[in-house]
């Protein structure tokens, strides 16, 4: 119940419509609906309003406070709808998820099970990474900072009370909101490297969000009755928080100041509860119904949309948006008025209560079953009984069209043909990604260049490659050609990701001290180390897109500081919406890493539509992996496999056999270029 002095408050209700109702609309890729995650910070605000309350009130009216009953109240609140949610979305991530997805789920579930995800995701860190969409239960984060807090706020306002009276609870809730603001703002400052990830999920970074809300308490009981005054604050909370869905984006700093207009907006809510506009617009019945299925529908709607993407890949987005509110909605109330209202209101002798510690029994068991998977090579054995398009190509051996869903064509396998299919497991996909580093873990670097066992300085030949995560695709290619060469130095300079760019008119620099940015582009930025090399290799996943203009005018630069450096830029290639590994393993065929419906860039005119100017007007070689890789240029012609592994078993990053391959071609097609540049004519390949 909402209420304040015993007195019941809907719209406060209707306010939590509001709030899962821009998480949803935004996790369902609605347009305008940028900052919709901010209803996760509208909910903070309720539950730090609601939970001070109760624990105020029994504070001050008893002078003690029950930490038992509060925690069995919480955790019939809470536990059983989880659960339930576990338990239904374990038994599809059973039927759906790929191996390396299934190994991550159990994590993820043994995380959620003890209110721990937060932390877990943080330290996979990207709530918006792609591979969210990967994440049933990326959702539960969020609960886990709510029961963080719920942990931590009965036992702080006691002592606060305990050691500093009335007063205490009031200057102890600013002085806690005051400490969170003040580690947004130092954390900030800082900026290191995995900043935003700590902001989002840590949950002393969201302490201030809660304080906010339970500001309220003392708001409500101090605010006059004046109708005019809380239609004004009715209007300027609903406008900023309406303000904050629209305006912010994905990937902006938050919580910190961003944070503060949707909070204060929910506080201005909560507390102008004499608005005839809250009444209408908040109070009236279907408001205040979603708000009370809100917990339910927020629980079940994020595996829902993780699924919908997965078995509805090639959908309009009409469709699957259809498809998804719908089934949220529909689970929402199975879950509300089977789950979720039966355990918190159930009568003491009624069948539905269950003590308190049997419900945390079934939430360690399902801990349990997450250490399970979590242990396991992502039980590839499921193929044979659970994954209906892989069962028919371990039968056939080739894959059927994820859209089309015809029968496969039967014809002799190609050299770069992967042959029958046979499920990778967790392990295998995670050495696959990791085989992509081995030729640079004892490769020169810029970082080492003093070291004569790994950097032949003195060579004929110094060969810089630079560019972001993809660099070691480029240092794998060039190494297949010239890895063995004594007259050629291959150096890697160990990818720009992370690295703040400070760009002069003849000058580069990096502040971000993480990663040793500073030094390796003070090194960079050095006229010996310049005048040293003889080509920079730039490569980058869309290095010719507008995000990479800083990269372009790092390589203006070096080209203005020495003319007789040579450049070449290798262009893109292809990113799928999910794992190539996944697709392989879901549809029985790496071709289904190049289905149209599965790939979501493929840009063979990144040099004709490029809006950087360095393109059009630096001089320097440029290769194309489209021409290389892919016949006519078109996407059913690109490889996807070669040299005994796929193109990636990731969304875009080349596998080491892929590079090897890619290097091949290099060496064979681009020779004469190679030459130009300066380097050795490459060796036939073998």
């Amino acid at each position: 119940m909402n209420k304040t002095d015993n007195k019941y408050m809907p719209h406060v209700d209707g306010l939590r419509c509001v709030a899962v109702m821009a998480v949803l609309l935004f996790h369902f890729g609605v347009p305008g609906m940028g900052g919709g995650y901010v209803g996760v910070d509208i909910f903070f605000v309720i539950s730090g309003y609601l939970i001070t309350s109760i624990i105020i009130n029994e504070v001050l009216s008893t002078g003690g406070f029950d930490f038992r009953s509060f925690y069995v109240r919480r955790i019939r609140r809470i536990l059983p709808a989880l659960i339930a949610t576990l338990i239904v979305t374990t038994i599809f991530a059973l039927i759906s998820l790929t191996p390396t997805d299934l190994v991550a789920y159990g994590k993820s579930l043994l995380a959620s099970a003890i209110s721990l995800s937060n932390l877990l995701f943080w330290s996979e860190s990207g709530y918006f990474d792609a591979a969210a969409q990967t994440k049933p239960l990326l959702h539960t984060w969020s609960l886990s900072v709510e029961e963080q807090f719920y942990l931590i706020w009965p036992a702080f306002l006691y002592f606060c009370y305990r050691g500093f009276g009335r007063r205490g609870l009031l200057w102890g809730i600013v002085g806690a909101g005051l400490a969170s603001f003040a580690a947004n703002y130092l954390v900030v400052a800082a900026r290191d490297v995995d900043f935003r990830s700590d902001l989002f999920f840590l949950p002393h970074f969201r302490v201030f969000e809660f304080a906010i809300g339970a500001l309220g308490y003392f708001l409500i009981k101090r605010l006059p009755s004046s109708r005019p005054l809380h239609e004004a604050m009715m209007v300027l909370g609903m406008g900023l928080m309406v303000y904050s869905i629209v305006v912010l984006e994905e990937g902006d700093v938050f919580p910190y100041v961003n944070a503060i207009a949707p909070c204060l907006g929910a506080l201005l809510v909560i507390t102008a509860r004499n608005s005839t506009g809250a009444r209408l617009l908040l109070g009236n019945r279907v408001a205040v119904w979603f708000g009370k299925i809100s917990y339910s529908l927020y629980l079940t709607h994020w595996p829902i949309v993780v699924f919908v993407g997965q078995y509805m890949l090639a959908a309009s987005w009409g469709v699957r948006f259809a498809a998804m509110a719908s089934l949220s909605l529909v689970t929402a109330l199975v879950l509300h008025h089977f789950i979720e209202v039966p355990f918190r209101y159930a009568k003491p002798s009624g069948p539905m209560r269950i003590p308190a510690r049997r419900i945390l029994v079934a939430s360690l068991l399902c801990s349990i079953v997450g250490a399970s998977f979590f242990l396991s090579d992502g039980m590839t054995w499921r193929y044979r009984y659970f994954i209906p398009g892989a069962m028919a190509q371990e039968r056939s051996g080739e894959m059927v069209p994820i859209s089309t869903g015809e029968a496969p064509s039967h014809k002799e396998p190609g050299p770069h043909d992967s042959g029958p299919f046979k499920p990778l497991g967790a392990a295998e996909i995670e050495a696959g990604k990791a085989r992509r580093f081995e030729a640079l873990a004892g490769a020169c670097n810029i970082s080492s260049l003093e070291d004569p066992s790994a950097c032949g300085m003195d060579r004929p030949k110094q060969v810089l490659i630079f560019g972001n995560s993809h660099e070691p695709d480029a240092f794998n290619a060039f190494d297949e050609i010239y890895g063995k060469d004594p007259r050629v130095n291959l150096i890697s300079f160990g990818t720009v990701n992370d690295c703040e760019v400070v760009l002069g008119d003849a000058l580069f620099s990096s502040p971000t001290t993480q990663l040793a940015c500073d030094k390796r582009f003070s090194v960079l930025n050095n006229d010996q180390f310049l005048q040293a090399l003889d080509v920079v290799v730039y490569n980058t996943h869309q290095g010719f897109d507008p995000v990479a203009r800083d990269l372009w005018r790092v390589l203006e630069i070096i080209k203005k500081r020495n003319p007789s450096i040579k450049i070449m830029a290798i262009g893109s290639y292809l990113q799928t919406a999910m794992d190539c590994a996944s697709l392989y393993n879901r549809y029985g065929s790496y071709e289904a890493c190049r289905a149209p419906e599965a790939v979501n860039y493929f840009n063979p005119d990144e040099r004709v539509n490029t809006t950087v100017p360095q393109v059009q007007t630096l001089g320097y070689v440029y290769i194309s992996k489209y021409a290389l890789l892919c016949k006519e240029q078109r996407l059913q012609g690109c490889l996807v496999y070669a040299n005994g592994e796929p193109a990636f078993y990731d969304q875009h990053h080349l596998s080491r056999g892929f590079a090897r391959y890619l290097g091949q071609r290099l060496a064979e097609v681009h020779r004469s270029e190679l030459v130009e540049l300066g380097l050795p004519d490459p060796v036939k390949m073998d």
